[in-house]
């Protein structure tokens, strides 16, 4: 939730207090200017609020005003916190994700990050997606992978001030093992490693948890048995959660969200969706818009969790193949224009594992950010208007 602020405090969360406190009904008191100080006047209003709302009157907006004003309980929380669709830090600063995924999971040549982190810093990202798992080869009773190299992961990326969001890989598209995603993150030596960054961290539960199957009911269900259970183990980070329909399913995140965000004792959750909508099969710039717009006006914290170029439906065809095509543009300025986050898919090398033309998918050839690939590379990087080098802000709390 929110941090606790009162008089002098500022930032963009008390931005927000002071929009809020305006929406209410007609005051005695004149609005108040949307400054980000907690000033004389604020205070007053704070206090006039607790008074018409039969709270404890003393000016301090904590967990009881805080809850009372967003209409859903919270509690206190050390690090990231949402309000409404927005996603603020510690000291209270509205953060816009922009960011890119790495594949550190199944890095042999950089395990730790030490060099992709510092090359995905040149294009001005403030947080990377790890890809991580329980298993190595993600099966089931697979080689374990060492929780001290996720440890190293995340304070890599710390210490190229990058927010680190870390995620498993292993039940993408398989609903019916979100709980072993979640006795891994709830074991006692995981749990240890969140709590240790937790001023900072962004945990993505599962990737892509749940196939085209998947109802809204199961979905709503499943994610809230888990948080129950992550909370339950003092893990206070952002949860964040992947549509299912591999990612791709926005329809389920907007029928589940405020649901979901309401049932989490720390109302601290981020929807996260896949946008591997083909032009071919979907369409391109006015689905993007007019989905992404719907979700907005529902008000509740979503990010673009992976997008690229290609990798979208594409029949019989590969998808990285003319018929898998994504109209990225558009992603990059509806995204822009709604102020949603984002994650580009990915650093590279390794997307050719399985299909040689998914080789496009890699924004560089061997980590360099020197060599990044001339075309979608680019333009996310650096040279759209609506990419990192010219949206993104890095928080002084990172």
């Amino acid at each position: 939730m929110p941090r606790t602020v009162r008089l002098l405090a500022n930032g963009d969360d008390i931005k927000f207090l002071q929009q809020r406190l305006n929406e209410r009904p007609p005051s005695a008191l004149p609005a108040l200017p949307i400054n980000g100080i907690f000033d004389a006047a604020t205070d007053a209003r704070v206090r006039e609020y607790q008074t018409d709302n039969a709270l404890f009157t003393d000016g301090i907006v904590g967990p009881i005003t805080w809850s009372s004003l967003l209409g859903h309980s919270v509690v206190e929380t050390p690090g990231f916190f949402t309000l409404d669709r927005q996603i603020h830090d510690r000291l209270g600063e509205k953060v816009l994700l922009r960011g890119i995924n790495k594949m550190s999971v199944f890095d042999n040549v950089d395990p730790d990050g030490i060099l992709n982190f510092a090359e995905i810093k040149k294009t001005g990202a403030n947080t990377v997606r790890i890809v991580w798992a329980i298993t190595s080869n993600l099966a089931p009773g697979g080689p374990a992978t060492d929780p001290a190299r996720l440890d190293t992961l995340i304070s890599n990326a710390k210490a190229n001030h990058l927010i680190p969001m870390i995620e498993l890989h292993d039940a993408t598209g398989d609903l019916a093992r979100l709980g072993e995603l979640v006795d891994y993150w709830t074991r006692a030596d995981i749990v240890a490693i969140v709590r240790k960054h937790e001023q900072y961290l962004l945990l993505n539960i599962g990737n892509e948890v749940g196939d085209d199957t998947v109802t809204a009911a199961e979905y709503q269900d499943e994610y809230q048995a888990a948080i129950s259970r992550l909370r339950t183990a003092n893990i206070h980070v952002p949860l964040v959660l992947d549509a299912p329909t591999f990612g791709q399913n926005l329809q389920i995140l907007n029928d589940t969200a405020i649901g979901l965000r309401d049932g989490d004792p720390q109302g601290n959750l981020i929807f996260s969706v896949h946008l591997y909508w083909s032009i071919s099969h979907v369409g391109g710039a006015d689905v993007i818009k007019t989905r992404l717009e719907v979700a907005a006006a529902i008000n509740y914290p979503l990010i673009v969790g992976e997008f690229s170029q290609f990798g979208g439906e594409a029949g019989k065809a590969s998808m990285c193949s003319a018929a898998g095509e994504i109209d990225y543009k558009a992603i990059l300025e509806v995204c822009h224009s709604l102020q949603l986050g984002w994650y580009a898919w990915e650093w590279g090398p390794g997307n050719d594992f399985f299909d040689p033309l998914c080789d496009v998918m890699d924004m560089t050839p061997d980590r360099w950010f020197a060599h990044i690939k001339a075309g979608w590379a680019v333009e996310v990087a650096t040279s759209s208007p609506f990419g990192i080098k010219s949206t993104s802000i890095t928080p002084a709390s990172i």
